[in-house]
């Protein structure tokens, strides 16, 4: 009597309005996890305390499992414990001085993300909010800084409009990865640099770069081109066909280009592991803005307004799918990488298995974590006590299970006679008159405290010291939330004064409109 109705649609924020809303979550029984990501797990498990429901959690890795019982007003949530973050690799490795394959598929998927994910989405974003192009470029020219309109210039100036201009920009962005970046390490730092102690600058682990030259009769130098190409043009929504990606198209192509040689430049290297990633300015100032203004005037004149204001389209990596190119860069990318720094090329499946952070799954491991599972999913639904439940840890190649019982929640004293935990929720019930005022004044009466913030999501809705917000107090909740049509209630988060002018943090207040 199993009844299996299949849900396509991804769990995530972006869904939650029109799939996974707070009625789906509170129509189901229980929750199941097999998710393969801690965001999604993080996701689904705050969605399940939001609406009061269970969650069994699981997962595997190779030999390794784990199921964790996850029940309302009883056990403490999957996010209440969090795991040890990876060791992350200094930034100035992957930039500049790899010392393995890992490295340049890391290189190589902080590549794709920046220029098929990232710059496409700020360039979407950018236009949404400002609008006119002529206005912005009026507003740069007079030195009013705009966010992500820098970037936005550039990448307005690298559009292209063809297949082809498609293929001459991945041909550049060749000799720019893998050509004139060897050469400019070399210039800054040459093969005898020495240290301050008389060492050698480039000995283990740092390995001195080998300027690619290209050759299209290389498949790893070809494949490159083309599937980088492939990817601007799905950002730029230019068609391509089977033939456009022939040896003979590209080669015709790329032989017709003028490659610059490499100019010496002033550009500083990071050689401190301790520094991380520097932020992007996106705002830029003076001659950066005009330079910004003069590059979207240049793009407007070639091309008119639509090639500036057309939506690109941001690509989402995605491991599974052998057609849309998405591995081919990576791979490809990443063994050139190699072969500027003398590292050891992978296959496309291995350069897969580690850009997709892939461990093999094992069917026993897989069998083990489910039985735990369904075994814990019938103590649920006989509803037995907190000490019957067993969260398990297990490793089947040591072979060891340990299990345990789940961690009671944590109880938080608002007052004396007053706990809550992470599962509470408080709700008030207004009306269409029902004011801010007389919110505040329920939780007085109700529990003998004062309110001393409002919040939703990012926005301030009673803060006593802030200007104007005293004000507020005689103003409907309606007005004040502004609810979408259609819309019972809100969830608002509020702070309470404690003793010794600590405020108190409670569970969240969900708000019903009575409208």
């Amino acid at each position: 009597e199993l009844n299996i109705e299949a849900q396509q649609q991804k769990v995530c924020p972006q869904t939650e309005d029109r799939f996974y809303n707070d009625a789906f979550f509170e129509n189901q029984d229980v929750v199941v996890n097999a998710l393969d990501n801690i965001e999604a797990r993080r996701y689904v498990d705050s969605r399940c305390v939001t609406n009061q429901r269970a969650l069994l959690e699981s997962g595997t890795l190779g030999t390794k499992g784990h199921v964790q019982v996850i029940i309302p007003h009883l056990t403490e949530s999957y996010s209440s414990q969090s795991d040890p973050s990876d060791e992350s690799v200094p930034y100035c490795t992957l930039k500049s001085f790899p010392a393995n394959i890992e490295h340049c598929i890391q290189w190589a998927r902080d590549k794709f993300e920046s220029s098929f994910a990232v710059k496409p989405d700020l360039f979407n974003k950018f236009w949404k909010q400002n609008g006119q192009v002529t206005e912005v470029i009026q507003k740069l020219k007079n030195g009013q800084s705009l966010d992500g309109a820098v970037q936005v210039s550039k990448m307005a100036a690298n559009r292209r409009a063809t297949w082809c201009q498609c293929v001459q920009l991945a041909r550049l962005k060749f000799q720019k990865y893998f050509n004139h970046k060897a050469k400019h390490l070399l210039h800054v730092f040459p093969l005898d640099t020495k240290m301050q102690d008389g060492s050698l600058f480039w000995q283990s682990p740092k390995r001195p770069p080998i300027p690619q030259e290209f050759n299209i009769q290389n498949p790893v130098h070809f494949q490159f081109v083309v599937s980088t190409a492939r990817l601007y043009a799905g950002v730029f929504n230019n068609p391509v066909s089977s033939k456009d990606t022939s040896i003979t198209t590209i080669n015709s192509v790329i032989e017709s280009m003028d490659i610059p040689d490499y100019r010496p430049t002033n550009k500083r290297i990071l050689t401190d592991e301790s520094v991380s990633k520097p932020m992007d300015d996106t705002t830029g100032s003076g001659d950066d803005l005009l330079d910004a203004a003069n590059r979207l005037q240049a793009s407007l004149n070639e091309d008119k307004v639509t090639h500036v204001l057309s939506p690109m389209n941001p690509v989402e990596f995605e491991k599974d799918d052998d057609t849309n190119g998405h591995i081919d860069f990576i791979s490809t990318a990443a063994n050139l990488r190699g072969a500027m720094y003398n590292i050891e090329s992978i296959d496309r499946l291995q350069a897969k298995r580690i850009a997709g952070r892939i461990v093999p799954a094992i069917a026993t491991t897989t069998a083990t974590v489910s039985g735990l599972v369904t075994i814990e999913l019938i103590k649920l639904l006989d509803k037995l006590p907190l000490e019957v439940y067993k969260n398990a840890f297990l490793n089947l190649a040591l072979p060891v299970i340990v299990l345990s019982e789940p961690g009671q929640v944590e109880k938080t004293v608002i007052k004396e006679g007053l706990t809550t935990t992470m599962w509470d929720r408080w709700e008030v019930h207004g009306t269409a008159d029902f004011t801010l005022q007389q919110f505040l004044q329920y939780f007085k009466d109700k529990y003998g405290l004062e309110v001393t913030m409002v919040s939703h999501g990012v926005k301030m809705v009673y803060v006593p010291f802030m200007p104007g917000h005293k004000k507020r107090l005689p103003q409907q909740m309606v007005k004040l939330l502004k609810p979408s049509s259609g819309q019972l209630y809100m969830d608002l988060i509020i702070n309470l004064e404690g003793n010794e002018d600590d405020d108190i943090a409670c569970p969240p207040v969900r708000y019903y409109f009575g409208v």
